[in-house]
């Protein structure tokens, strides 16, 4: 079972990993700020379906919801909003039709990493169950 959710954040990643290392400031990157922000929102339209997806999975697989943390994914959505504020708090450049901002990549992959970590428990414990 595949959910976009993750998929996104892969993207995510991924457009970070492939942005523009400055040669001039050492471990910050030029990344195309309109795209990141796109896939944010992605992430937050995609979420609630995601997980509606993966508990109607695990219901009919007679998996008891129960177990779950009952506020599963309200973190994930402050993580969003930290890299919201992440990038607002950025300098900005504009060059052309796009704006660029300029990130320290060790905070970039430790917020990623924690968006990885908080994907709901709904959609991890389907991932596992549907392999």
């Amino acid at each position: 079972m595949k959910f976009k959710t993750r998929e996104l954040i892969k993207e995510l990643e991924a457009n970070i990993k492939n942005s523009y290392s400055l040669p001039i400031f050492k471990g910050y990157k030029a990344i195309n700020k309109r795209g990141v922000e796109k896939l944010i929102d992605e992430l937050y339209a995609n979420l609630p379906e995601d997980v509606q997806r993966a508990r109607e999975f695990l219901q009919n697989r007679q998996y008891n919801l129960d177990d779950i943390y009952p506020k599963t994914g309200s973190r994930i959505y402050d993580l969003l909003k930290i890299f919201e504020t992440f990038l607002d708090q950025s300098a900005t450049f504009s060059i052309s039709f796009s704006k660029i901002v300029i990130l320290n990549v060790r905070e970039l992959e430790i917020l990623l990493n924690r968006l990885e970590d908080e994907i709901p428990s709904e959609i991890k414990k389907a991932e596992i169950i549907d392999k």
